[in-house]
């Protein structure tokens, strides 16, 4: 990514309504329903200035994975002791037993994806867990994907076979963002027909604060759903929850 995104992302993290809601969702999924035991060990791959791994870390040993050295500078300021300046086929796996790898909103960023996940897959302990976030439909492409250097997006499908092909068995998948989808796809189709261009000294659309309290309560009622395990037919993101086979 553009190093502007590590510094606006470190700033908005805790407070901008999609960060909020998004981190508070799989914050919620990992520790009611998959019951990881406390202090295992999660490998959060592309952490990103460490938003989601700061708050993962209250109750799990997280170790902080980017190639960005931009990025773990911000992981540092948060109190993120164990951190990595490297890319995830390099992680020295033989010294740690990785429970669980958070990988949100990553694998649209990488040239090959079947590789990411593969290499995953290798590093994570028999039955341990991969929890994956990606944005949604190529139909939906905007300049936000640019701006963000995605390389592509996704149905459920394609992100699941994905999975299903590097030997993952799905244990829950749905999309979600999905209370805020039609005004989404509105302002897609209205920032083309008006042609607004995308700053790239802004990668994080700001919007006034009481817009920001309300698409964080709109965002974060999914939650009610969610961590019932039901799932959306449609919306902006994808979770989806996989499992190595024991073998």
């Amino acid at each position: 990514m553009q190093e502007v995104v590590y510094h606006t992302n470190y700033k908005l993290e805790n407070n901008y309504w999609w960060f909020v809601a998004r981190n508070g969702i799989i914050y919620d999924y990992i520790v009611n329903n998959a019951k990881l035991p406390l202090n295992s060990n999660i490998l959060d791959v592309g952490c990103g200035t460490g938003g989601f791994a700061s708050k993962i870390a209250e109750k799990y040993n997280v170790i902080c994975l980017d190639s960005s050295p931009i990025a773990l500078d911000y992981c540092k300021k948060r109190g993120l002791e164990l951190r990595y300046n490297m890319y995830l086929q390099d992680f020295p796996k033989s010294e740690y037993k990785i429970d669980a790898i958070t990988i949100l909103d990553v694998v649209e960023h990488v040239d090959d994806d079947y590789d990411i996940l593969k290499t995953a897959y290798n590093i994570l302990e028999d039955g341990g867990k991969i929890f994956l976030t990606v944005p949604a439909y190529m139909w939906m492409w905007s300049q936000h994907d640019e701006v963000h250097q995605h390389k592509r997006r996704y149905t459920k499908k394609q992100i699941n076979d994905l999975l299903k092909k590097t030997g993952f068995e799905i244990d829950y998948s749905t999309y979600f963002d999905t209370f805020l989808f039609l005004p989404a796809v509105l302002k897609r189709v209205l920032d083309k027909i008006f042609k607004v261009k995308k700053k790239e000294t802004e990668p994080v659309e700001q919007v006034p604060n009481f817009l920001n309290v309300l698409f964080s309560k709109i965002f974060k009622a999914e939650n009610i759903f969610i961590k019932r395990n039901l799932k959306f037919p449609f919306g902006v993101s994808i979770l989806t929850v996989a499992r190595k086979r024991i073998c």
